[in-house]
């Protein structure tokens, strides 16, 4: 957070409340995008610069893999569906049906999971990336679409074939 940032305080209606706040999130990250040192965007990633941005690597997915917390079972699961079609984009309609997960399990899923990156592995970025949209299969106005790169989903195929 720069130390030049002002807040102001807006009413919003209790049912609105996340779709602002993930308004705020895509804002952040497309601000965040400008400064990018790695190809690809960093969605996922810190937007303020606190933690750097790092390449994942096969050990780190290792690593990842042999983590028994639930939150990162269930990211790394995800990471699992996203390695099968590397970038293929999956709404979080789609990864609620595939992964037979609620919302609120993914959701809680990837905060723990940035928690515990920031924790572990000293780094702001995720290994998949994630951007906005509409699925036209959901009720939601606006999702989060999640997706590999190949790169990131072959290194994760490959600690998965050696964990």
């Amino acid at each position: 957070m720069s130390q030049n940032q002002q807040f102001i305080s807006v009413p919003v209606p209790a049912q609105h409340v996340t779709r602002v706040y993930a308004l705020l999130a895509e804002l952040d990250l497309k601000e965040g995008e400008t400064n990018n040192p790695l190809p690809g965007g960093t969605q996922g990633s810190d937007p303020d610069g606190t933690w750097p941005v790092v390449e994942w690597t096969v050990e780190d997915f290792k690593s990842l893999i042999t983590t028994k917390l639930p939150s990162v079972q269930r990211v790394a699961a995800l990471l699992d569906l996203l390695a099968e079609e590397p970038e293929r984009s999956y709404s979080t309609t789609a990864v609620v049906e595939r992964l037979d997960f609620d919302r609120g399990q993914i959701k809680g899923a990837l905060s723990a999971f940035t928690r515990h990156l920031h924790a572990h592995y000293e780094r702001g970025n995720w290994p998949m990336k994630w951007e906005w949209g509409t699925d036209a299969a959901s009720t939601f106005q606006a999702e989060a679409f999640y997706h590999f790169d190949k790169v990131n989903a072959a290194r994760w195929q490959q600690a998965r074939a050696t964990a």
